[in-house]
C-alpha cells in the first residue's frame, strides 16, 4: 500500500499523521507526491502508522516511498 492508502486506512488526515510522526505536514504531502524524504523521516512516519494501525509497518512496506539514504 502507498503512504496515502495507509494513511487513509486509519483514517488519518495529513495534519494528524504529521503530528503523530513529529514532522511537518508538507513533508507528508511531499512524500505522498513521490518526492524523496530522509530515512529518519521515513522511519518516523512508519512508526506513527504502526501505532495508528496497531501493526508493524516498516519503511519497505510503504509502496512508492522515495527514501534518501
Amino acid at each position: 500500500m502507498t503512504l496515502q492508502e495507509l494513511r487513509e486506512s486509519v483514517p488519518m488526515g495529513i495534519p494528524e499523521l504529521a503530528k503523530a510522526a513529529n514532522v511537518d505536514a508538507q513533508t507528508i504531502r511531499n512524500a505522498e507526491a513521490g518526492q524523496r524524504i530522509y530515512a529518519k523521516t521515513a522511519r518516523l512516519i512508519a512508526e506513527a502508522l504502526s501505532e495508528a494501525l496497531g501493526r508493524n509497518i516498516q519503511v519497505r512496506d510503504i509502496d512508492g516511498l522515495q527514501v534518501r539514504y
